[in-house]
């Protein structure tokens, strides 16, 4: 008899969560001196379920996340091409169109804007808050559980890519606005540090109780006053896709303006227990887009 090969409905693996501050007062990072209050974050070792076994899939509109195909006609090298000005301006001009029709015809926003882009190179041998210290420009996957904004950064970046003019009156014509971030591996499939994604719809979820904010000081080039560190939750059900491919994308709101539905979509790294010792390094690209909606659903 053939043998059947089942694919697991999860891994496991461990989360970094926000931990407080030593001083009990609002949490900062001071990039120029690697000063901060923060308590070293939580660690914890959970189950991450696999988007692919999941039945109904979840979609972006309901749920805030949504895993699909989506092959890009761009090539391993001009997606990592981001440290030179021509390689970030053919991204902008080659891949950006792509995800946006892709944005437009998965929720139905009526207009969908492209703005910020970021390319993650993961250096093998080092945690990636280690890299990030070092000052090496190189952006890794992200390690601490968070969500990407709240109402105030939102609206900032908002009037900061569009200018303030363009900002209100595409909020005025429309009845809701969102950010919403598309995520691809690059090169090969995700073999360290996935991504996933935290569905909080068991909980009673809210920004204000479930981030703790952690302002940033003296960081210029930083394209936002604070972080949002996820605070846990037992009721939290974590989710990956395993084994992710570069013809695949993972897409989830950063934001949304109706304050009933899920505002945004708390997602990071983890540490899968089950990476070989010799899996390669994950590259990833993401980009982040205004979406304007004139529905209210």
């Amino acid at each position: 008899m053939a043998t059947v090969n089942v694919m697991p409905s999860f891994t496991t693996g461990r989360i970094e969560v926000w931990n407080g501050t030593k001083d009990g007062e609002e949490a900062y990072l001071d990039s120029s001196t690697n000063e901060t209050n923060l308590n070293p974050k939580t660690v914890m070792n959970v189950e991450i379920y696999d988007l692919r076994t999941l039945s109904p899939q979840p979609e972006i509109n309901e749920n805030g996340f949504e895993f699909m195909p989506h092959p890009t006609s761009l090539s391993t090298e001009q997606l990592l091409n981001n440290t030179t000005n021509e390689g970030k301006a053919y991204i902008r001009q080659n891949y950006w169109p792509e995800i946006a029709d892709l944005v437009q015809g998965k929720t139905g926003a009526t207009k969908v804007i492209p703005w910020h882009f970021s390319v993650r190179k993961q250096t093998l041998g080092y945690h990636p808050d280690e890299v990030f210290f070092m000052k090496t420009g190189i952006s890794q996957p992200s390690a601490t559980m968070h969500i990407d904004n709240s109402h105030d950064t939102a609206i900032d970046h908002m009037i900061r890519e569009l200018g303030e003019e363009t900002a209100q009156e595409l909020i005025k014509s429309h009845k809701r606005w969102a950010i919403i971030n598309i995520w691809r591996p690059v090169g090969t499939f995700v073999q360290r540090w996935p991504l996933l994604v935290v569905d909080h719809s068991k909980v009673d979820f809210t920004f204000e109780k479930n981030t703790g904010r952690v302002y940033r000081r003296q960081d210029s080039k930083y394209y936002k006053s604070h972080d949002n560190f996820l605070k846990w939750e037992d009721g939290y059900v974590l989710r990956y896709v395993s084994n992710m491919k570069p013809e695949e994308v993972l897409m989830f709101k950063d934001y949304d303006s109706r304050r009933d539905k899920v505002r945004g979509t708390p997602h990071g790294a983890f540490q899968d227990d089950n990476t070989a010792n010799d899996a390669p390094a994950r590259n990833s690209i993401e980009v982040r887009v205004f979406a304007f909606f004139d529905d209210e659903d």
